[in-house]
């Protein structure tokens, strides 16, 4: 068995020698690689510094500073509307060919008049909001009427505030029934990645609402209002680090009692609509390719730079394309599609996957951009105010060189990597369309203002929008202009092997099919070298070409090389990935990671109940993933995150099975702490649920990539080299 881990180990590392290899990130979104590139390349054509040239930031500007004057614009509020008909009148006004407004069902929510009084032992006021999602103190939710006040008619709460610290089952379970209390909490994403678990867990210990300040364990702007979609079974808000010092050295000498009031109103899907936004410009030569600009109207607070920097960035594009073809200066080659997409922050069907709902509509619902979709281009943030920081890009890795060029010979200050994570719409088109997606956001220096009241215009920087302008115009036109669609299948296997290469000696008994797995990323490594050499060789022969006879054959080669290149890339960006973690939703991963990671624990804790080390096989149930949170949080709430994680109905994260499944072992490790459940009844029933539920889930996602990638190598074979 030994031996039989080595072959399989040196399988992949041949594999891994054998492609162009470039820097790989780690599994953990907290460890991603980043590489910032110098300028290396040969430089910009003539035909892109003019194009370039003639971009307005002032028209840009313009735009960011009215739809940031809108304030917030939550997924399906009347304000989102507005703005979206702002972008589709000012779309109107050029000379697009196509022009599209589409509705599509969304949850909504809106606020009205959220207030915040310390009443004792002084009277002061303080800034806060309601937490998006949330009951506020009265309100209706689907029309009806709801109350959780109690004065005024159940339309103020007055109670004492109770400070609970991070809200941890143990902090919690120290301080004993909360008899109606407030909640003050501090928000630490590094502990608990979601404040839906605290506000569920202070309601379980007897609160009559919360309140938030912080995130993550720091206070860069401690005057800074945190926003987020949340939702939860009490009403929840959020105040600055500043207010809550406040409140508590208060607490050092009286009791401190706040009033607040305040109404929101709650839409589910069946009951609220959102919409997208796209203009088209057709291609002169490739209508049925295209290249995608997108940018997210709705808005926590009015959200400056999340996102109106980035619609601001689209309508500048949708400007200077359509006004260059106007002026005969530039004819784009491809299909250009400008996007405002709606309800990115909040608003899907699901009690957990719930963003990214207008991108996600907008891919369903447009199979054709998707089956020739060449680059898409995300603006989420650009606006930032930066010092010496780089932009922040992250990109699906089949682009890597491509990226790395652009950055290169726009001269942008630029750090990148690989893959695309699922917290904004590039998810909807690489994960779910399966294209390739650049998307450029924040720099470190907006951290503490992202989602807070003070995303306004002083935040914002036209040097910052000019440098992401060039970057992104430089990218599409070479996109548009490219005979062979820039994609390199290495850098993605190179990425799987990388995973791979961890997970195979964890699980020996699965040694055959992990062979099986591996043969068929043999495989469709060999294709995509080809593929490589044969598209070096298209370009080399057109611009060796002599008449226009010869250089229309060659074009015809490469789109057919071009159609098998998406064909293939659909298939493995939508199989290859996983995706789940701690929390869910926030790590990206290959396929079978997760399962392997969990395998391990699951494996060690059997391992250590057989030996009579309960101790051990306890903090090994706890390097499962649901473990990293769950002792946080008493076993009643746990149940109920688990509910909304496991469902079957997971919105854009089941699409492509990629939301791996979770194990439930709380309960076990719980008994074992206790006593009460003893180390053989433990035993067996966690070697059930290794052999019966873990395996199969493995098998059934290392059976999947053997599929996926067998696929894609025949697709590209299809080509006649």
């Amino acid at each position: 068995m030994i031996l039989r881990r080595s072959v399989l180990t040196l399988v992949l590392f041949s594999l891994l020698i054998g492609m162009s290899f470039v820097t790989v990130p780690a599994e953990s979104i907290a460890s991603r690689d980043k590489s910032t590139h110098t300028n290396t390349s040969a430089g910009m054509t003539p035909e892109e510094e003019s194009l370039l040239s003639e971009i307005d930031i002032d028209y840009a500007w313009t735009h960011l500073e009215y739809l940031g004057s809108l304030g917030e614009k939550a997924a399906g509020s009347p304000l989102e509307l507005s703005a979206q008909e702002y972008v589709y009148d000012c779309m109107m006004n050029m000379d697009l060919d196509r022009l599209e407004m589409v509705s599509f069902p969304t949850k909504s929510w809106k606020q009205q008049g959220t207030a915040m009084r310390i009443t004792s032992p002084e009277v002061e006021d303080i800034q806060t909001t309601t937490y998006g999602g949330c009951y506020s103190i009265w309100g209706t939710e689907d029309c009806e009427p709801y109350y959780f006040g109690n004065s005024n008619g159940g339309k103020s709460l007055i109670a004492e505030v109770m400070d609970v610290g991070r809200a941890t089952l143990a902090e919690l379970e120290a301080i004993g029934d909360l008899g109606g209390a407030i909640a003050l909490v501090f928000r630490d994403d590094n502990e608990i990645p979601y404040p839906r678990v605290t506000i569920e867990e202070v309601a379980f210990h007897g609160a009559s609402a919360a309140i938030f300040y912080g995130y993550y364990d720091q206070y860069p702007a401690p005057d800074g209002i945190k926003q987020d979609s949340v939702g939860g079974s009490l009403p929840a808000f959020s105040i600055s680090k500043n207010s809550a010092q406040r409140i508590q050295d208060l607490l050092k000498h009286d009791p401190v009692t706040i009033q607040i009031d305040g109404s929101a109103d709650l839409f589910s899907v069946e009951n609220a609509q959102s919409t997208n936004v796209a203009g088209y410009l057709y291609g002169s030569a490739h209508a049925d390719e295209y290249i995608v600009f997108s940018a997210h109207v709705d808005t926590w607070w009015s959200g400056t730079n999340d996102d109106c920097s980035g619609v601001a960035a689209v309508l500048e594009f949708a400007r200077l394309f359509s006004e260059a073809r106007a002026l005969g200066s530039y004819q784009n080659e491809r299909t250009l599609v400008f996007c405002s997409f709606g309800a990115e922050e909040f608003g899907g069907p699901s009690e957990w996957y719930d963003w990214i709902v207008g991108s996600y509509e907008f891919v369903c619902s447009h199979p054709e951009i998707l089956d020739g979709l060449v680059l898409h281009l995300n603006a989420d943030m650009i606006g930032s105010d930066r010092t010496n920081q780089p932009y922040w890009l992250e990109n699906s890795p089949e682009i890597n060189d491509f990226v790395k060029a652009a950055i290169a010979d726009s001269k942008v200050d630029a750090t990148w990597c690989y893959p695309v994570y699922p917290y904004t719409d590039s998810w909807s088109f690489t994960a779910i369309g399966g294209g390739s997606t650049v998307w450029a956001a924040w720099v470190a220096d907006s951290e503490p203002y992202y989602h807070t009241q003070l995303d306004d215009i002083t935040q914002s920087s036209p040097e910052s929008m000019s440098d992401m302008l060039n970057l992104f115009g430089l990218m599409a036109t070479r996109s548009d202009r490219t005979l062979v669609l820039p994609i390199d299948f290495i850098p993605t296997l190179n990425w799987i092997v990388s995973g791979l290469m961890s997970q195979i000696p964890s699980v020996p008994s699965e040694a055959d099919l992990f062979d099986r797995v591996c043969e068929a990323l043999g495989s469709l490594r060999d294709q995509a070298i080809l593929v490589n050499g044969y598209a070096k060789d298209l370009r080399d022969a057109y611009d060796d070409a002599s008449t226009e006879e010869e250089r229309a054959l060659i074009a015809a080669e490469a789109a057919v090389l071009n159609d098998a290149l998406i064909d293939a890339r659909r298939i493995i960006n939508t199989w290859s990935i996983g995706q789940g973690g701690s929390m869910g939703s926030w790590d990206v991963f290959v396929r079978t990671a997760q399962h392997v990671h969990d395998y391990i624990g699951l494996n060690d804790a059997i391992t250590d109940l057989s030996n009579g080390s309960t101790n051990n096989a306890i903090s090994a149930l706890q390097s499962i993933y649901t473990m990293e949170w769950a002792p946080l949080c008493s076993l009643e709430t746990y149940e109920l995150l688990m509910s909304w994680m496991i469902n079957d109905e997971m919105y854009w994260a089941d699409d492509f099975d990629q939301q791996q499944a979770y194990l439930n072992v709380y309960w076990a490790y719980l008994g074992l702490l206790s006593g009460t459940l003893s180390n053989s009844e433990a035993r067996s029933v966690l070697e059930d649920m290794r052999d019966d539920l873990l395996i199969p889930w493995l098998e059934e996602d290392m059976l999947t990539l053997e599929w996926a990638w067998t696929e894609a190598s025949n697709r590209l074979a299809e080509i006649q080299i």
